[in-house]
């Protein structure tokens, strides 16, 4: 009986030889390599990193770095594969699978040599017009893939790499200015002399990116810091020259400090700002003159600060965005309902592409180009990426005003899918205060 007993409660004591039920996953791990995997990304693709080491050694490939990216990415597609079905039904995925499949059908449909007298012979502006379909293309499918991982990132703690960002970029298009040909050849096709752009090379390209960076820096970063680095920004964009990003961050200065995105005191320090600007402007343009490397440049410089005191357009720049704005506009109304295909405004008789957004997606795709820039802004304001409301009408801002300005979107600039990727493909969930939380309390929930 007594052995009985004894081997009744032995059975219902757990036993050393018993089958255990399998640990649970340490989701520390995914943390970190999340927040390491999205910091990377947003660090290489935020300050231009594969395009700029390209133009140092032209053996760095820009694809390296971003098949480099993919491929950390691809495990996370297979473990959350559920998640992965789930995300490729959202509005922001949706969004890019269309554009993806519109220019792979352009591709399909465009032919690349031509047979004349039984013998092929290759169209060379043909060939480089399929390239760039098939570079945007894999722009628009990386853009897709990076969103993925912002959708199922438990975190958001990747996002202080923009606390590095916002401090770095603007320094270093401001030590471009200073010293033109330390950070790349003055030379350089797509550099402009007297414009500063540090690792983007295109002064507007690095206006843009630095707009792009304050913003999403905001997101992490507390409203009593915030101030100073946004007129470290300013400063460097004005050493651009570019007239878009320009009055893009003075209107985004009276957003913030009309929703308290800055404090109060931003009123003061603007105030300041403009009176040492007013003071410093007559011996600014002494100072462009007076430099021997920017002799050549030193008129279309000066006719961009000309145009905040007179408000007139009298320089090249000007002049050429006028002429392929209405070129975009008679290209669209050939055929406004398909289109006139990808690429068909990078390889026309003008030097250079629309210089608008919204204009080329019309000329290239039609009304359906139209409906995605439309459905773009109105992703960008319902997004929950900012708990910040004066971040969120920003973003949508930048996107809507800058589209009247650039073409490369979709192209070289890369950020701006990056940005996209971010901002739209959340699940919903917005952060509830300007940090999130410290490591060992996102620990505590997630377990």
């Amino acid at each position: 009986m007594n052995h009985e007993l004894a081997a009744d409660s032995e059975a219902r004591l757990p036993s050393c030889h018993a089958p255990r039920t399998p640990p649970r996953i340490d989701r520390r791990f995914f943390v970190r390599y999340h927040t390491l995997l999205m910091a990377i990304a947003l660090g290489a693709m935020y300050a231009n990193l594969p395009v700029y080491l390209y133009v140092l050694d032209t053996r760095l490939l820009p694809k390296f770095i971003y098949f480099g990216i993919f491929a950390f990415i691809a495990p996370l597609m297979i473990i959350r594969w559920q998640a992965l079905c789930d995300y490729l039904v959202s509005p922001f995925a949706l969004w890019a699978l269309l554009l993806f499949f519109l220019n792979m059908i352009h591709l399909a449909g465009f032919p690349a040599s031509a047979d004349v007298g039984g013998a092929a012979f290759m169209d060379i502006h043909a060939e480089a017009r399929r390239s760039l379909i098939a570079t945007r293309a894999q722009y628009i499918l990386f853009a897709l893939f990076l969103g993925f991982v912002a959708y199922i990132s438990p975190t958001r703690m990747y996002l202080r790499i923009m606390f590095v960002m916002m401090a770095v970029v603007p320094c270093a298009v401001i030590v471009d200015f200073a010293d033109p040909g330390l950070l790349y050849p003055v030379d350089l096709t797509g550099a402009v002399l007297g414009r500063a752009a540090a690792m983007f090379i295109n002064p507007n390209l690095a206006g843009e990116a630095i707009l792009h960076i304050v913003v999403l820096g905001f997101a992490v970063l507390a409203r009593r810091y915030r101030m100073p680095l946004f007129l470290l920004a300013g400063v460097a964009i004005l050493t651009t020259f570019s007239r878009a990003a320009i009055i893009a961050w003075m209107a985004l200065l009276g957003l913030f400090i009309y929703k308290r995105t800055l404090p109060k005191s931003a009123v003061v320090s603007l105030a300041i700002a403009i009176a040492i600007l007013l003071v410093f402007i007559g011996s600014f343009e002494t100072y462009i003159s007076s430099r021997e490397e920017f002799e050549d440049a030193a008129t279309n410089i000066l006719s961009r600060l000309n145009f905040f005191s007179s408000f007139t357009f009298d320089d090249d720049s000007s002049e050429e965005r006028a002429g392929v704005i209405q070129a975009g506009w008679e290209l669209f109304l050939q055929n406004p309902l398909f289109g006139s295909g990808a690429g068909a405004t990078h390889f026309w008789r003008h030097r250079g592409s629309t210089h608008n957004q919204l204009l080329l997606l019309a000329a290239e795709y039609g009304v359906l180009g139209i409906l995605l820039w439309g459905w773009m802004l109105i992703m960008l304001c319902k997004s929950s990426f900012f708990s910040d409301r004066g971040l969120r009408y920003a973003m949508a801002f930048l996107f809507a005003f800058m589209s009247l300005f650039t073409h490369q979107m979709l192209d070289a600039a890369s950020y701006w899918l990056a940005t996209f990727a971010l901002v739209c493909a959340m699940p919903g969930s917005a952060p509830t205060g300007p940090l999130p939380p410290r490591p060992r309390q996102r620990m505590a929930r997630l377990r």
